[in-house]
């Protein structure tokens, strides 16, 4: 076909995925992946912490399948480099918490699944997760889960986006939660970049989904602000306009509920 015009860019001689790690210093190493593991931890607590709280889930549901099948397959299923397992099961521990939150407070999101479609869907979603992260990790020979966590954080970003838009409020969230999730996303990325400077796909993947962080910290705020709750407060106001949207009568009459028995509560005891 010569009367087409040259491509722009020609194919790599070698492809990125095979060349391994670069030689970095420990102490670089681990001025990036300490915040990323500890921003990452602190995030799943807040979220464990959002969800008791307002009894709505902190990370979206079948995002929380999702990461579960990420963290559970690679510290138990496939190969792995030490470093990393040991992380994960840390990690996997607490997402333990966020998968019996999602299952019990998660069907409040999507009224229009019966609570066992629902959970059929969850569980079909984190059995073909862990497919997906066993296969791919293996097809890249990620033995760190680089490639396959950050192929996970774009639509997890994402997904905070549409939940904040599906709710119309920041019932479930938190300040806290969304500035962990931007601090753990974006030293994860900065790894991955020291670890692997010629693995351009994650230099691609990276600041897609820190933008997506950084707008959800904007638009999140935007909210609190819009509801008159204080940027750092833990609990959403009692009453929040848009706080059911989405949500049935059923939803909304449980939620009511709880909200009135959890203000009885308080005025019975002084102490939080």
């Amino acid at each position: 076909m010569v009367w087409l015009p040259p491509v722009l860019i020609p194919m790599s001689q070698v492809a990125p995925v095979t060349q391994g790690p670069a030689d970095v210093p420990d102490a670089l190493f681990w001025a990036l992946a300490g915040p990323t593991a500890a921003g990452w931890l602190l995030t799943y607590v807040l979220a464990i912490r959002q969800a008791f709280t307002d009894r709505r889930v902190g990370i979206p549901a079948y995002l929380v399948a999702v990461n579960f099948a990420w963290e559970f397959s690679l510290t138990f299923v496939l190969e792995q480099t030490p470093t990393q397992r040991q992380i994960n099961v840390l990690w996997v521990m607490f997402n333990a918490v966020l998968l019996y939150q999602a299952l019990r407070y998660g069907p409040r999101d999507y009224p229009g699944l019966t609570p066992r479609l629902f959970r059929w869907s969850f569980a079909g979603v984190l059995l073909w997760a862990a497919v997906m992260v066993v296969v791919g990790a293996n097809e890249f020979h990620d033995r760190d889960g680089m490639y396959t966590g950050m192929i996970i954080q774009v639509p997890l970003s994402a997904s905070f986006l549409l939940l904040l838009k599906r709710r119309g409020s920041s019932t479930g969230q938190s300040m806290q939660l969304a500035v962990a999730k931007l601090v753990g996303s974006l030293f994860a990325g900065l790894t991955a970049f020291v670890v692997y400077p010629s693995h351009h796909l994650l230099q691609v993947l990276v600041p897609t989904y820190v933008a997506l962080d950084i707008a959800y910290v904007v638009l999140l705020r935007r909210t609190m602000r819009r509801e008159g709750r204080p940027l750092w407060a833990w609990r959403a106001p009692a009453a929040v306009p848009g706080a059911s949207a989405g949500a049935g009568p059923a939803e909304a009459g449980a939620d009511a509920a709880e909200a009135g028995a959890g203000r009885a509560q308080e005025h019975r005891s002084p102490v939080r």
